[in-house]
């Protein structure tokens, strides 16, 4: 506004300028008029153009000039300002009274609670590597990916473990064969063709011998043939063992080549790199067509159900934390929700450098909200007497950067308080802060409302 005023002053006192220069114009004329003489009748009416004022007519013009003056610097007064309008509609929609619902703080009391601060870490790491080598075919897997315990991740060229593997097999069931083997038929030296020509050859030459000695002590044969017939049965005796020791060493090589069977059969199968558990894929660190060497990396993958919360525990509240202690876990990526965990670990000494000492917490991840590598508040229940604490709905809530901001009613008006949040019970949750309890909160149109604003009856 002014702005405008000075607009109009501006305006004003332009006019009255103008007006002055025009009455000295004027008087000047007039008098330069007077002290000449009287036209002729055509220089008459070649000045029809020209006029002289009076006194009486310059105050007309100036009366005139004045009155459009003060109707422009009016109608400039009168024009509306956005910016001004918009301001003023913001105030008035500002103070306007907010319709809510309220309800009374509650007192219960509870276990004594420990705030702590930690990371959340995978349950388990692992570091996928090739068991062969082999030309990478396919990749089954990116980040993020989530998999089964034997899925595959990475397939890998598979012609030359399957070549070996068909060698191997190839070389066993030749070995089996001369031996005389079919199906799950347990191996026997005696039951080999060989080993059993080889005995029958032998009791033959015993047989023989035996009935030569006896003609010998008759004196019925020479001394010559009864060496011959001990010699024959030393060389058939000497045969059967050699038989039988070739047989068991068939039998020996049968099972190596089976061996090398498995493990051609082992390297085929490895060329199907698999997950190890089931969990998430955290990176990727191979690509079709490369060459994977044996123990080469190819993912990362993590179990990240359950995760686990690593924190510290001061050492005066060691004796506090035990197994199977509760905890509340908060991440700032979900600032209204609480996540349920177990203290599962306890450390089994103080760190010398911090006097604190290293719990773990298992937390149930099933819908994977969660990620490792998250920062995390929690609140472990301590073993101890119960204590008082103030709940309130977790709708009466306004997460903020620091902790959450409440509405208390106070008179026909609402004043803004912060506060801190605990253990959450149900629809409540703990609260600490400016608050007592019977002090009512506002539960409804929350995000509505700001420090000393009216509330509708």
């Amino acid at each position: 506004m002014g702005a405008v005023h000075e607009g109009r002053r501006y305006m004003t006192d332009s006019v009255g300028s103008q007006l002055l220069n025009l009455r000295a114009g004027t008087g000047a004329r007039g008098v330069e008029n007077r002290s000449q003489p009287s036209p002729t009748s055509g220089e008459a009416t070649k000045g029809v153009g020209r006029m002289t004022l009076g006194p009486g007519r310059w105050a007309k013009v100036a009366v005139a000039a004045l009155t459009a003056a003060a109707m422009t610097g009016g109608i400039a007064c009168k024009k509306p300002d956005p910016s001004m309008k918009d301001a003023v509609a913001e105030e008035r929609d500002a103070g306007a009274p907010v319709a809510t619902k309220f309800t009374k703080v509650t007192e219960e009391k509870m276990p004594p609670r420990l705030e702590v601060t930690g990371t959340l870490d995978p349950d388990e790491r692992s570091e996928v590597a090739a068991q062969t080598n082999g030309t990478v075919t396919a990749v089954n897997i990116d980040i993020g990916s989530i998999v089964k315990k034997g899925d595959i991740l990475v397939d890998l060229d598979p012609r030359e473990a399957s070549m070996k593997l068909d060698v191997a097999n190839a070389t066993a069931a030749s070995q089996r064969a001369r031996l005389g083997l079919k199906g799950a038929n347990k191996f026997e030296a005696d039951g080999v063709a060989d080993v059993k020509m080889a005995r029958e050859a032998a009791e033959l030459a015993k047989t023989d011998f035996e009935r030569t000695k006896m003609l010998y002590e008759q004196g019925a044969i020479s001394k010559a043939q009864f060496d011959q017939a001990k010699t024959n049965k030393e060389r058939a005796d000497a045969a059967y063992d050699s038989a039988r020791n070739g047989a068991e060493q068939a039998f020996v090589s049968l099972l190596a080549s089976q061996s090398q069977a498995g493990l051609s059969s082992k390297s085929l199968d490895d060329t199907k790199i698999r997950a190890p558990f089931d969990g998430t894929i955290e990176s990727k660190r191979i690509a079709p067509g490369e060459f994977a060497a044996m123990g080469k990396v190819v993912a990362v993958l993590v179990r990240d159900n359950p995760l686990r919360f690593k924190f510290e525990v001061p050492e005066a509240q060691t004796a506090l934390v035990n197994l199977g202690s509760k905890i509340d876990i908060r991440v700032a990526a979900h600032p209204d929700k609480i996540f349920k965990g177990e203290v599962k670990r306890v450390g089994a000494s103080v760190r010398a450098n911090t006097r604190t000492m290293p719990v773990e917490a298992e937390v149930a991840n099933t819908d994977r909200l969660l990620k490792s590598g998250y920062f995390a508040r929690g609140s472990v229940e301590l073993a101890g007497e119960l204590r008082p604490v103030l709940l309130v709905p977790k709708n009466a809530l306004i997460p903020t950067g620091g902790g959450s901001r409440i509405f208390v009613k106070k008179g026909d008006k609402v004043e803004e308080r912060l506060v801190s949040t605990g253990a959450a019970q149900g629809d409540l949750i703990e609260v600490t802060g400016r608050l007592t309890a019977g002090d009512e909160v506002a539960v409804e149109n929350v995000s509505s409302l700001a420090d000393g604003i009216a509330i509708a009856n």
